[in-house]
């Protein structure tokens, strides 16, 4: 890192997302970067171990296009490409800046993440980002047995309810496991802790950070073509998730593959963390392409709270 560490600092700000609600929702930090110089890897890696949340975003300050920032997402233990929570709170965070003033009105923003480039629409607390997507879903499904030895309440579950569970990427780099569950009581019983669901295999060249996602479908209207989904990602480096956007359009992209035509759009109502306390809202938006068979656009949408601001010594 090219600044001194006896006087060196950057300003941070927390966030909680996917809420309106102070308290609820998915934690965030934000930490702005440094007008010169840069954070290495590693000094990235020390702050985010030690806000010790399941994303840090580190925001990079805008260049000629005001509207146009850049930005790298880290968990405790590594980098990512894209995460849902992060980008929609960073995204309040910048429109929020925008209206210091007071002055509400729709904006613009453009999030540069290392997945690529997305571009959104914020009002007020909330935005609405058409994020990066390259849907997979891979050949080789989790064994049901699998799931089963990570969440032992599931034995409970009738026989042959399922034999497998897709594993789907919403892009390289973030994957999960589709676990369908029949209830919202089953979904309670989960437990959290223990050990990860194992037999992953993914395609050739598509190793990724990988976590469970147990959903149960509670509402579905056929005809407006949405889904109203109860969910919980539970994995044993985090414990259990909040709030899971990268999640939740991976989810919401499969359901509509399953269901859909060619350029059909399907909406998602996702909650998620009811159980830990912390009631999120998810809107997912998938539209097919003219085929059916794949996914021309997710919009990832929720509403985000700044909770807190300081100063971070380096």
């Amino acid at each position: 890192m090219a600044q001194s560490r006896s006087n060196a600092s950057v300003r941070y700000v927390t966030l909680d997302v996917f809420t309106r609600a102070r308290f609820k929702g998915n934690p965030l930090a934000i930490v702005e970067m440094p007008l010169e110089g840069e954070l290495d890897q590693q000094t990235k890696q020390h702050i985010a171990r030690e806000f010790n949340l399941s994303e840090t975003v580190f925001l990079h300050p805008q260049n000629s296009k005001a509207s146009h920032r850049r930005c790298h997402i880290f968990t405790t233990t590594q980098e990512l490409p894209f995460a849902g929570h992060p980008t929609i709170g960073t995204l309040v965070y910048l429109g929020t800046s925008a209206n210091s003033a007071g002055e509400r009105k729709t904006q613009t923003f453009t999030l540069q993440t290392k997945a690529g480039p997305i571009d959104a629409r914020i009002n007020d607390d909330t935005a609405e980002a058409s994020i990066p997507h390259n849907v997979r879903i891979h050949k080789t499904r989790v064994p049901w047995q699998s799931v089963l030895n990570a969440q032992p309440s599931l034995q409970s579950v009738e026989a042959g309810y399922s034999t497998s569970c897709p594993v789907v990427s919403i892009v390289k780099g973030m994957t999960f496991v589709l676990v369908k569950v029949p209830s919202v009581e089953d979904l309670a019983a989960l437990t959290v802790g223990g050990s990860r669901v194992d037999s992953v295999e993914w395609d050739p060249g598509w190793e990724s950070f990988t976590a469970p996602y147990f959903y149960v479908i509670v509402s579905e209207d056929e005809e407006a073509r949405h889904m109203g989904v109860r969910v919980r990602m539970i994995e044993p480096s985090c414990r259990e998730d909040a709030a899971t956007g990268s999640a939740a359009s991976a989810l919401s992209a499969y359901l509509a593959l399953q269901r859909g035509t060619g350029s059909s759009t399907y909406s998602c109502s996702i909650e998620q963390g009811i159980e830990m306390g912390r009631h999120s809202e998810i809107q997912v938006k998938v539209t097919l392409d003219d085929s059916g068979e794949g996914v021309r656009d997710v919009v990832l949408a929720g509403s985000a709270v700044l909770v807190s601001e300081g100063t971070l010594y380096l």
